[in-house]
C-alpha cells in the first residue's frame, strides 16, 4: 500500500483476452511463471529461493487466518500481517547476482511486435518481467504511460518533490546484512508514518 501524492493517469483498459487466465511455470532456457499476462524469469537458484519464501508465507497467512476467522479483505490498508516478520521483509535476496539485480535481464526494455501466428502480439519487456496484450490494449497502455510522464513532468515543475528516505531502504541496502537489525526506533517511526497516512486517507 502507498501513500499517493498525485494520480498521473487513469485509464480504463480493454479486457483481458481469455486466454490470459493461466497460471503456470515451465522451465526452458530459464524458469517462468505464467500468470495471467505477465510473465516472471527466474535463474534456477532465484526461482528455488522464491518459491521457498511463498511457500513459508502461504503457512503463516493460513496460520494467520484460522486465528483470524473475521478478517475480511478491502477493510484494512495497514499490514495486519508480513509474513516472515521484519526480518524477512528487510532481507535482500541471496540467490541472485546482486540483490537488486536479477540472473537474466536486469537492465533491459524491449518492446516488441510478434509474428502474426504468435497469441499476444505486443510483448514488453521491463527487466526480468514480461507483460503480454493485444494490439488494442497496448495503444491504450502507452497513451496512459505518455499521460503519465507528461503530468509528471508538469508536476514537477510546480512542486519541489524531495523523496524521503525510507527506514526499510536504509536498512536492506546496508552492506553488512543480515548482522543488520531494524531498531526499535525504525519500527515506530514505520508505524507512525502509516498512522499518519491511515488519517490523511479519511
Amino acid at each position: 500500500m502507498g501513500a499517493i501524492e498525485d494520480v498521473l493517469s487513469n485509464r480504463q483498459l480493454p479486457d483481458r483476452e481469455r486466454h490470459n487466465s493461466r497460471l503456470f511455470v515451465d522451465l526452458s532456457e530459464n524458469v517462468h511463471i505464467h500468470f495471467r499476462d505477465l510473465r516472471l524469469m527466474f535463474g534456477v537458484d532465484e526461482f528455488f529461493e522464491f518459491t521457498s519464501i511463498v511457500k513459508d508465507s502461504v503457512t503463516e497467512i493460513r496460520r494467520y487466518l484460522k486465528r483470524h476467522p473475521e478478517y475480511k479483505e478491502q477493510e484494512v490498508f495497514e499490514g495486519l500481517l508480513v509474513a516472515g516478520g521484519w526480518k524477512r521483509q528487510t532481507t535482500p535476496l541471496q540467490r541472485s547476482p546482486q540483490p537488486h539485480q536479477s540472473k537474466y535481464f536486469s537492465n533491459r526494455l524491449h518492446i516488441e511486435l510478434q509474428k502474426e501466428g504468435v497469441i499476444d502480439p505486443i510483448h514488453v519487456h521491463f527487466r526480468d518481467y514480461r507483460l503480454v496484450m493485444n494490439i488494442e490494449t497496448f495503444r491504450e497502455f502507452s497513451l496512459g504511460i505518455k499521460e503519465a510522464l507528461d503530468n509528471l513532468e508538469e508536476f514537477l515543475k510546480k512542486h519541489d518533490y524531495n523523496q524521503e528516505l525510507h527506514p526499510f531502504r536504509r536498512v536492506v541496502t546496508q552492506t553488512d546484512w543480515p548482522k543488520s537489525q531494524l531498531t526499535l526506533w525504525d519500527r515506530i517511526k514505520y508505524k507512525v508514518k502509516k498512522f499518519r497516512e491511515n488519517i490523511n486517507r479519511r
